[in-house]
């Protein structure tokens, strides 16, 4: 997930990340600082994460 924050803020210049996550998924993305957004798991992308 590292990698695709880096590629989704420094190549593509996103500022936000959203990734769809199963039920059972969602504690995972959750440990790595994302947070439930309608069906989406988001995360605001930092200029340095």
């Amino acid at each position: 997930m590292e990698e695709a924050e880096r590629i989704a803020r420094e190549e593509h210049g996103s500022v936000k990340i959203a990734v769809i996550s199963g039920v059972g998924t969602r504690n995972y993305y959750r440990k790595l600082g994302y947070e439930l957004e309608g069906p989406y798991m988001t995360k605001w992308l930092t200029a340095a994460a």
